[in-house]
């Protein structure tokens, strides 16, 4: 919305108070799914409106374990990717970058671009657990994010320069792309340290009640 220029500078720390036409926007980049084949967008009607965004998770994770149980499934990977760049635009207090945008998540509200990198920690992790692989580097920023998947918290948060990531990353040929361990993430000293802000905003979001809290 900041980036839309609909408001002047003097107005900064006020009410956003928006025209029909720009709540029409608002709503139609957050409020709506898109139509796979014609692109316009349907509401969303919640079918869990009471449940927070914790119990939502619970539930989806033991239903993935349920299915890997009976060898229907592979992975119990939850949503965490979209939770963690949600997450991120609170923090960073920024507009997320469309779906087909591959170079970034978001953009800050100092303008920066972030890229953002999330990993889920569980009993059984190794210590040789990488990211993602980044394989563009049009962005300012990268932020990594370790979440406790038993706890339900994050465990560590850290930015990093582009260069940063240039020097302690490690290409591999088969992913064509940089990665990042956990365990260097996880080691105080590289990049600067967000843990109690993502922490805090992280919980927030999980104890919010209905979509959009």
């Amino acid at each position: 919305m900041r980036l839309q220029n609909w408001r002047s500078s003097v107005e900064q720390g006020q009410p956003w108070l928006l025209t029909p036409e720009q709540s029409d926007l608002v709503r139609g980049r957050f409020g709506e799914e898109p139509n796979d084949s014609t692109g316009v967008g349907r509401p969303i009607d919640d079918p869990l409106p009471d449940q927070t965004v914790a119990e939502l998770l619970t539930s989806y994770r033991n239903i993935l374990l349920s299915l890997r149980a009976r060898g229907l499934v592979r992975t119990s990977n939850a949503p965490i990717g979209d939770l963690a760049e949600y997450c991120a635009a609170i923090v960073y207090d920024g507009l997320l970058a469309p779906n087909s945008e591959k170079s970034y998540d978001l953009i800050a509200e100092d303008g920066r671009r972030i890229q953002v990198k999330v990993r889920l920690l569980r009993p059984d992790t190794s210590r040789a657990a990488v990211f993602s692989p980044i394989r563009s580097f049009d962005f300012h920023g990268g932020l990594f994010l370790i979440v406790d998947d038993q706890a339900g918290d994050v465990k560590t948060a850290r930015e990093l320069t582009v260069q940063e990531i240039r020097d302690h990353g490690k290409h591999r040929d088969h992913t064509n792309g940089l990665v990042m361990r956990t365990s260097q993430i996880s080691a105080k000293g590289l990049g600067i340290d967000l843990t109690a802000e993502f922490s805090a905003a992280w919980r927030e979001m999980l104890t919010g009640a209905e979509r959009g809290q």
